[in-house]
């Protein structure tokens, strides 16, 4: 008898242990983010990563989603695409997450679809642009314009804008580089402009001078460079120490007040594009989002914190609606239309690609403005 009271008495500690982690569990709602946290690109996915946490500690303010909290699991894939198939796993098999911010990039993005696909897990890109990922995967969606749009708005702004005949191509020989550069190549071609030359250099490089100086040897009226802030900055400042005067053409890489700051006089004049997102936008959503963050984080918010703000709030706004499966989170973000966001009016089509219009930007007396034709 007393044996078996013991037994009941274990089985009921072992059952209110259980219940106990049961109710700790369900008071969170997990959620996984794949992101460059270190290696050569880890400014961005650091910038990244607060854009997130400020959306989590907004929503979680408000007494999270349904009176459960928010938790973000976050997996350092340092911009390597191994790296990321590897998370994108470990937080399907492990942690049975259904939807993830991540694939950062374009190189991260396009290994990873293939494995959330098979999982009907949601890849969420706050960045990746490849043209090839448009209906990779009905679980895969990004909140940034594809190449496509991109590459090609700047081809037509420098033949039928800039009014340009002649342009070099320098470009980052990766997924990203090579889709740009391609899209810009063809529309400037239609638009009646020539290409120079088409130079390509590896991530990382450091030295460019060898490309631009047949590039110089060409005299083209602009260089086209897509690429990321440091060897943007290295090609901006060897191209002054050439003296290749030849106008810098580029993509949202360049919207990065280290330009600035880096490159200084060599980076004025550039025009490049970049989304709407605009720190000094009066919209109160904007001008609520900017004091925050200045408040968490001690500075202005750019667009990489700007576009991964708006993500989590994109999944946050299909979980308020009751979706917990990936199928369910799937199904509400390709119903968004005109949400408004920080980094401008976000609907998807049938691809998973964002419907937001770019800009086009200038360097002026060392500060980021908006390109005004004639005013240059």
């Amino acid at each position: 008898m007393k044996r078996t009271l013991c037994w009941m008495l274990i089985l009921g500690i072992v059952i209110s242990i259980g219940m106990l982690g049961c109710a700790k569990e369900e008071k969170e709602i997990k959620i996984g983010a794949i992101l460059p946290l270190t290696g050569d690109i880890a400014v961005y996915g650091q910038k990244m990563k607060n854009g997130i946490d400020l959306a989590v500690k907004h929503i979680n303010s408000k007494d999270g989603i349904d009176g459960k909290q928010i938790k973000v699991l976050y997996e350092d894939d340092q911009g390597e695409p191994k790296a990321s198939v590897a998370a994108v796993q470990k937080l399907i098999a492990i942690e049975k997450i259904p939807v993830i911010i991540g694939g950062a990039i374009s190189a991260t993005a396009l290994p990873s679809v293939p494995i959330v696909d098979k999982n009907k897990v949601v890849l969420f890109s706050p960045a990746a642009t490849a043209p090839n990922l448009s209906g990779m995967s009905p679980y895969f969606f990004r909140n940034w314009p594809s190449d496509i749009y991109d590459g090609s708005a700047m081809g037509e702004f420098a033949a039928n804008k800039l009014g340009l005949k002649k342009v070099g191509v320098l470009y980052v020989n990766n997924e990203w580089g090579i889709a740009i550069s391609k899209v810009f190549i063809q529309t400037f071609k239609k638009h009646g402009g020539e290409i120079s030359t088409k130079e390509n250099y590896e991530q990382n490089t450091t030295d460019f001078r060898a490309q631009l100086t047949k590039i110089k040897s060409l005299a083209p009226e602009a260089i086209y460079v897509p690429g990321y802030l440091k060897e943007l900055i290295n090609i901006l400042k060897q191209k002054t120490e050439l003296g290749v005067k030849s106008t810098t053409l580029s993509a949202y890489g360049f919207y990065d007040p280290k330009i600035l700051e880096q490159a200084k006089d060599a980076a004025e004049g550039a025009i490049f594009t970049a989304p709407t997102y605009d720190p000094n936008n009066p919209n109160p959503v904007v001008k609520n989002y900017v004091r925050a963050f200045q408040l968490e984080y001690g500075e202005k918010p750019d667009i990489w914190s700007a576009q991964a703000y708006d993500a989590m709030n994109i999944v946050a706004l299909a979980l308020e609606k009751g979706a917990k499966t990936g199928p369910e989170i799937r199904d509400e973000i390709a119903m968004v239309r005109n949400f408004q966001g920080v980094s401008g009016n976000t609907s998807f089509d049938q691809k998973g690609d964002v419907q937001k219009p770019l800009r086009f930007m200038t360097v002026r007396n060392g500060e980021f403005i908006n390109y005004v034709s004639g005013g240059n």
